[in-house]
């Protein structure tokens, strides 16, 4: 889990921003096991000239300061408004999901590309077919031309 390792260097980090006060809201061990399990050589450095949302963090690192932030720094007004955004959100990726793939329509869409198919196939047999006047045909049509001029 190397990755893993990469991401804890990041939290890491980005703990060292926060204050002193939120700091001592996360336990202890917690930020131990953070220290001890990351990555050695991986560098990655927080500039605080930039916001938060800019420092091109990880989605990995995301979710685990989001938890962190839930867990230890919320309080419980502020706990249960993040959880509404979060079914917020998820209702909403929900609904985004159900549109793109609806179930209903997927046999509708499929029927409609396979008479498609069937259409372009007949066409194309249609174009190949050459047809060919037989010899029975040629003489009955010269028979024909002959005394349509002796009129």
């Amino acid at each position: 889990m190397v990755d893993y390792n990469k991401r804890l260097v990041e939290v890491d980090e980005v703990l060292k921003y926060l204050s002193e006060e939120d700091l001592s809201k996360i336990p202890e061990e917690i930020r131990q096991l953070i220290k001890d399990n990351k990555d050695k050589e991986y560098v990655w450095e927080y500039d605080d000239t930039k916001p938060l949302k800019e420092q091109n963090l990880n989605r990995d690192t995301i979710a685990f300061l989001s938890y962190l932030n839930m867990e230890y720094l919320l309080n419980e007004k502020q706990k249960q408004y993040m959880e509404q955004l979060h079914e917020l959100n998820e209702k909403k990726l929900e609904e985004e999901r159900a549109e793109k793939y609806k179930t209903g329509d997927l046999f509708k869409r499929n029927k409609m590309r396979q008479e498609e198919r069937v259409e372009t196939e007949q066409v194309q047999e249609q174009a190949l077919v050459e047809y060919k006047e037989s010899l029975f045909t040629k003489i009955i049509n010269k028979i024909k031309n002959f005394f349509t001029r002796l009129r």
